[in-house]
Order: structure tokens, then sequence, then C-alpha cells
């Protein structure tokens, strides 16, 4: 039986549940998001990536849960949520999720990944094609020609220059939560993992989608991958990092809902020199900023597709 942890209704008026469920031998913790009468036209599924948890795709679910039920997962040992003991690796996880996604009965969910959530995305639509139909690979690892920790330590840290102090200390209180040890178990999974092989089996139209300053995954690493997959696409938002979903989560929600409205972004750009904002929680703004920010991205996004230009570094 599920336990149930929460239950809110957030600040800009979301409802809020929060649940530890058991998944065959493994838990995972569940947020559902969703607005009161609001048109549920697409369910998204979050997940989240290493030493972090579903904290960091908050203030992004807040924005999409305008257009949909969002569910975020805390995967097995992260944040708290108890593990089996071992290491799942990339499939442990993908089918943890992949069997939550069927117990649950989602129907065709939008699958949205974050670094290695993108390696567990891409695991899941591999192993299971008709999971879903849409999917979106944010920052991605592992650059194929970087696979050594001390490499991505360093790419990680370059990225984080460009960050807000706040997404720095977001980030870090995510790894003490995770605990050093399980981090630290966890990691080899992630840099063994081969994406670069894995994503040819992803039927579903995936978009990659990249901060023009995450080291972690860089133009020529996105690019390469998003031509790998049978149905890929690329779109980069300028003046991002690797930690794009939390700093920049407005830009990458206009990516996101286009994607799953079916829009063709390859090639897309997006400018945000600054932050969205900085995000705190749920409270990511009124309704009438929201639908202005929203407009404006819009607009922007439009006059970006189909431009030709793209970034190669």
């Amino acid at each position: 039986m599920p336990r149930l942890d929460k239950a809110k209704l957030a600040p800009n008026g979301l409802n809020v549940r929060i649940q530890r469920l058991r998944v065959a031998d493994e838990y995972l913790r569940v947020w559902r998001m969703a607005v009161e009468d609001a048109d549920p036209r697409h369910t998204f599924v979050l997940i989240h990536g290493l030493g972090v948890s579903s904290y960091y795709f908050e203030p992004l679910a807040a924005r999409l849960a305008r257009n949909g039920v969002v569910y975020l997962l805390d995967l097995p040992g992260f944040d708290g949520v108890p593990h089996a003991g071992e290491p799942l690796g990339i499939s442990g996880f993908a089918r943890v999720v992949t069997q939550w996604i069927e117990a649950e009965g989602l129907k065709d969910p939008v699958l949205v990944g974050h670094s290695m959530g993108a390696q567990v995305v891409v695991e899941a639509l591999a192993t299971t094609p008709e999971l879903a139909s849409r999917a979106v690979l944010i920052g991605p690892p592992v650059n194929a020609s970087e696979r050594s920790p001390w490499r991505q330590v360093v790419r990680l840290a370059q990225s984080s220059v460009h960050e807000s102090f706040g997404t720095r200390r977001a980030a870090l209180a995510g790894y003490v939560r995770c605990g050093p040890q399980w981090l630290l178990r966890v990691l080899p999974e992630l840099l063994r993992y081969r994406i670069e092989e894995r994503v040819a089996a992803v039927t579903a139209r995936t978009l990659v989608v990249r901060g023009s300053y995450d080291g972690v995954a860089p133009a020529a690493w996105t690019h390469e991958l998003a031509e790998a997959l049978p149905d890929g696409s690329h779109a980069e938002i300028e003046g991002a990092s690797h930690a794009v979903v939390y700093e920049h989560f407005a830009e990458t929600s206009a990516l996101v809902l286009a994607h799953a409205d079916g829009e063709a972004l390859d090639g897309a750009h997006l400018d945000a020199e600054e932050p969205s904002a900085e995000p705190h929680g749920l409270a990511v703004g009124t309704e009438e900023e929201a639908a202005a920010s929203e407009q404006a991205l819009e607009e922007e996004l439009a006059s970006s597709v189909g431009d030709g230009e793209q970034a190669v570094s």
C-alpha cells in the first residue's frame, strides 16, 4: 500500500500530493501536481539527475501543471528514499520507472529526464518502446570522449560558474541529502552507461535540450545524440548551464510543452541571459505573470525555429 507523505495546496493554486510507493523490491517517491479545472491535455513524468531530487524540478513542474498532470519521481536512494542496498544501475532505475508507469496506468506520458534522468528515460524507452511516444532529454551525459569521473567533476564545476548562488546551494543540499556514499556508488553506473548506443532503439519522438554553458553536455555531443535518435531534434537555451531545468524553468517549460504539442523544434534557440527567476519551491509567480512569460517565450520560440543557425563546439 502507498504511504501518503503529505498533500497540500501550493501558493500558486497547485494541488500537490506526495506518496512513497513500493515498486518490486525498491521504493519510489512520487509527487503529483495538478491545477483544478485546468485542461489536462498532457501527462508529464519528470526524472531527476545524480545526487539531486525532484526539488530541482519543482518550478518547471509548476509551469507544466498548467497544461496537464505532472509526476515528479525521486529514485531509490535519493533524497532519503530507501533503497535495497546495491545501486540499481541505469537499467535498474529504468525498470522501476517503467513498472510504476504501467502500474499507475499512465497513457502515453511525456517523459522528461535531466542529466542522469535522461539516461533513465532512454533506457526505459529502449527497453519498452510502447511506454511513451514523446520524450525530452535535458543535458544528457556522458560525453563519450570524457567518461572519467574527474573530467565530469571539472565540467560540472565549469558549468556551475554560470549559475546563481541559490542554484548552487540547491544542488549542494541535494548532494548532502543523497549522501556521498550513495552518490559515489551510483556515479560509476552513470559513467558506464553508453547512451550513444542505446538511443538508436528509442522510437519515441525525442527532443535533446542543452544550456549553452553546459560543460557536461557540450553542443557537439548533444547534436550527436539528436542525430543518432531515429526521430530526434535539438534545441538550445542561450545563457543557461547544466542546471537549466531549475534556473531557467520558464524557457525549459516552453520547449517541453511545444514538443509535447507536436511542434517542430529542431534548431530552436531561446535566449536566457539571466535566470527566469530565483525559484522558491512551488511559488513561481502569479497566473498573470506566468501567462505573460509564456506568451513572450512562444513568440521567441516561433521566430527561432527553422533559422538554420546551430552552434557546435
